[in-house]
């Protein structure tokens, strides 16, 4: 269970058009009884229900009596024992009609999600960059060598 998104400054009055949508990105429903989504106010809103896996759900401002913040915000999911589940957020001014995503970049050799890393088998080993920095070194010594041999034919000098 994520938070996939939420808009704090919608375009026009604040009051009925805020909401925050929250996304099963599970296999399996989840009986959302007891989960609660919270702000930074420590406003809570207890949900009920079913979400089915990778359904999402609208929860608008009039439902939750959750008054986001249009100054920076975080909004927080607890699964039904109280352990933080999820968290979105974001600092500064919300500009008015632009909605806070969760970020989530995926590549096919690598997973990165608001800036960490998920998947630690992407990143390189120290014995593969030293590796790679070897390789690329020699590749630049031969270069050098042949430069400079060719300089010497031309200028018919001796460097070494």
């Amino acid at each position: 269970m994520i938070i996939k998104e939420f808009l704090p400054n919608p375009v026009g009055p604040d009051k009925g058009g805020e909401y925050i949508k929250i996304f099963n990105d599970g296999d399996k429903a989840v009986d959302l009884i007891g989960w609660k989504i919270s702000d930074a106010s420590k406003k809570s809103f207890t949900l009920s229900g079913t979400l089915d896996p990778k359904q999402e759900l609208v929860l608008l401002s009039t439902q939750t009596k959750i008054s986001l913040n249009n100054t920076g915000e975080t909004i927080f999911l607890a699964d039904p024992k109280g352990v933080l589940a999820d968290k979105l957020g974001y600092t500064g001014i919300a500009e008015e009609g632009k909605v806070i995503l969760k970020q989530k970049i995926v590549s096919s050799n690598s997973e990165f999600q608001n800036g960490q890393v998920l998947n630690p088998n992407f990143l390189p080993s120290m014995g593969r960059v030293l590796a790679l920095d070897t390789f690329l070194g020699i590749i630049l010594g031969i270069t050098a060598v042949y430069v400079i041999l060719q300089l010497e034919k031309k200028l018919d000098i001796k460097l070494f």
